[in-house]
């Protein structure tokens, strides 16, 4: 196969940031191509397909201008392209195309069509960043963006932002940088691809928030596509009674992670991250429980009080170390990696309902165990100084525990 010595005129050869060669054509409209057109077959092959292009071009009567950039991508015999119209940051195609053709999810207006086009042109900029400058004005915007994300996540538990505070400023001082390097314009490929980068997932989330529509996503717990209701409640009633409502605050949690199937990492760290303390918690708890009633075995009057909390708190040590072997590992998912596994495991007709029951289940058994270990305890006390000392204690145990919820419960 013949190799060409130099490339053709107004051709240069480019490096991405990322060690992706690519190759960049001057002319009436400007040309990109990952095809490796040092070999002379696939030089002539793109050519072709550039001056067929350039005939459409000529007989739909498409605009063409310096700011008009095309893609070519050779696949067998046939060509993949778009355009991408650095005026307008959109991509276009000389055919009318729907969207369902190029992939797009679906859209509610033009507008959010407009946004899906700019972050595909951001995604292009990313790719081949090393030949073209970008304005500063796209620089000061961008920081202008992520300065109002920080303010947005320090002032408020619920941003639609998808970055943490931390992860924002250290998206500014980045482009800070970039900006104390690049006094007039972003000449420098590498600054080129960060900026586009960011604009991407700043795009990526205008989409998913409904930026500009009609109802948009003012806060991370809004959702704002239809969800039906989960079905079978009655196993929700069942299970928050049996857990004295722990269910409920991991149901809860659960739900609010996962509004519209959209996740946050930040916020899918923290459910992990708190779920984990809990279950550690739960296993310290159940495990000195256990040491505390070997003690009661001996004189306990009956051999079914003593194998009873004994049975609940191992099952609740067994329950926590399963549960944190599983999740333990998951802490670290990305955005995109927790929404797949939260997909996997939601049922269609019961939702999250026992994901949260698997949750909140040594904790329940920690209580069930200490219920009956207390009964344990008042069994003993009567058999040993009589029915009514026990009755008594009980009496004092069920006051207590009674001032103890009116204290701590939230008045209405």
């Amino acid at each position: 196969m013949g190799r060409p010595a130099y490339l053709p005129p107004h051709w240069s050869a480019h490096i991405h940031p990322e060690d992706q060669l690519y190759f960049y054509r001057q002319g009436p409209f400007q040309v990109v191509t990952e095809e490796y057109l040092y070999h002379l077959e696939t030089l002539e092959k793109v050519t072709r397909w550039i001056e067929r292009i350039d005939d459409l071009i000529a007989s739909k009567n498409f605009p063409v201008s310096d700011q008009l950039e095309l893609f070519i991508k050779m696949e067998d015999e046939d060509c993949a392209y778009y355009f991408v119209d650095h005026a307008t940051q959109a991509e276009a195609w000389l055919e009318d195309i729907d969207t369902d053709d190029l992939g797009l999810p679906p859209v509610v207006s033009l507008s959010q069509l407009n946004i899906l086009c700019e972050e595909l042109y951001w995604c292009h900029i990313e790719h081949f960043p090393m030949h073209r400058d970008l304005s500063l004005s796209t620089l000061d915007s961008l920081v202008c963006v992520l300065i109002h994300a920080i303010c947005d996540q320090m002032t408020s538990r619920v941003s639609t932002f998808p970055y943490s505070k931390e992860e924002c400023e250290a998206f500014l001082s980045l482009l800070k940088n970039s900006q104390v390097i690049c006094s007039d314009h972003l000449s420098d490929g590498n600054i080129t691809c960060t900026v586009a980068r960011i604009w991407g997932l700043v795009c990526q989330n205008r989409y998913l928030t409904h930026f500009g529509q009609e109802y948009s996503r003012l806060s991370r717990d809004q959702a704002v596509l239809y969800d039906p209701e989960t079905k079978n409640q009655w196993l929700s009633t069942i299970a928050s009674r049996i857990s004295f409502r722990t269910f409920d605050r991991y149901l809860a949690q659960l739900d609010a992670v996962f509004v519209d199937h959209l996740v946050y990492s930040e916020h899918w760290k923290t459910l992990v991250a708190g779920s984990l303390e809990d279950w550690r918690g739960e296993w310290l708890g159940a495990f000195s429980a256990l040491m505390l009633h070997t003690f009661l075995l001996a004189p306990t009057p009956s051999p079914y009080l003593a194998v009873a909390p004994a049975s609940l708190f191992v099952t609740s040590l067994l329950g926590s170390t399963l549960l944190i072997h599983r999740y333990a590992p998951l802490r670290g998912l990305s955005a995109g990696e927790a929404m797949d596994y939260l997909e996997a495991i939601q049922s269609p007709t019961f939702k999250f309902q026992f994901v949260a029951l698997a949750f909140s289940l040594p904790h329940v058994l920690n209580l069930w165990g200490t219920l009956v270990l207390f009964a344990n305890c008042i069994f003993m006390l009567a058999a040993h100084f009589g029915t009514g000392f026990a009755v008594a204690t009980s009496v004092v145990a069920l006051f207590t525990f009674l001032v103890f919820q009116w204290a701590t419960s939230e008045r209405e």
